[in-house]
């Protein structure tokens, strides 16, 4: 295969919320054991490109209402993606998450930024395509405060987001707002300061600044290997070789 480009539309953007009947232990076990290194294992050969997740559970202070797991996970494209599930990896994969994740729990993929945050809407702030495993990533999720309405919440950080698309000083963003959360991730250089620009926004209660570690697996699927060690608010940049980087037909990195 030829190297890939990583189309800027072609990312699921995923908000976990753990189900009320798994204990925050046990959730962040199966997050290191089964999710993350199986998210990777299980779908390198179906088109997966770069995968980012995140975890706020067990953050102290976070509310209920902010989702315990984050992640953004490019594709090849977006028909890739549904092609996927022609696969038995992906489709056992996205099986297991049932008795995990509770109600509010989704991904979707991102629409062109315009100006406003629709409820549970993913955007995507620029067109140009931009090697999310590669880059330096920052993130920042925020929860609402009280007083504000989520309309207004939303249209607070949607003004902010406007101002950083029309800066252009990051080389890629995603932004996500539901009712009561918002979450944002940058790439390039100037990220840390559009996460400084976004948590002065108005109605921003709760928050939380990560910045993902660039993490290889150290084990595959036929390994003796327990899995990772995932705690409250780690965020991982996983690292892998991806299936155009490993063809033997003449692509490659």
């Amino acid at each position: 295969m030829q190297r890939q480009e990583l189309p800027a539309d072609a990312v699921r953007v995923w908000r976990g919320f753990r189900s009320v009947t798994m204990p925050l232990p046990d959730f962040l076990g199966l997050l290191g054991s089964v999710f993350i290194p199986a998210t990777v294992e299980l779908q390198i050969q179906a088109g997966l490109d770069a995968y980012v997740p995140t975890v706020p559970g067990g953050l102290p202070g976070k509310p209920d209402t902010v989702p315990d797991e984050t992640a953004i996970l490019f594709w090849d494209s977006q028909p890739a993606y549904a092609t996927a599930f022609n696969t038995l990896a992906v489709r056992t994969y996205t099986l297991t998450h049932g008795a995990v994740y509770g109600p509010g729990s989704g991904a979707q993929f991102p629409l062109p930024f315009a100006g406003e945050l629709e409820v549970e809407q993913p955007y995507h702030l620029f067109t140009a395509s931009v090697d999310w495993m590669r880059s330096a990533v920052r993130q920042v999720l925020v929860g609402r405060a009280d007083p504000i309405s989520p309309d207004d919440f939303r249209s607070s950080f949607a003004s902010v987001v406007s101002s950083l698309q029309a800066a252009g000083r990051i080389s890629g963003g995603i932004a996500c707002a539901g009712d009561n959360y918002f979450s944002f991730w940058g790439a390039g250089d100037g990220a840390d300061d559009a996460v400084a620009e976004l948590l002065g926004a108005s109605g921003a209660g709760w928050s939380h600044v990560f910045a993902p570690a660039p993490t290889r697996l150290p084990a595959g699927l036929w390994d003796d290997w327990p899995g990772m060690t995932v705690a409250a608010g780690d965020s991982f940049n996983m690292q892998f070789a991806r299936r155009w980087e490993t063809s033997t037909d003449g692509g490659g990195a």
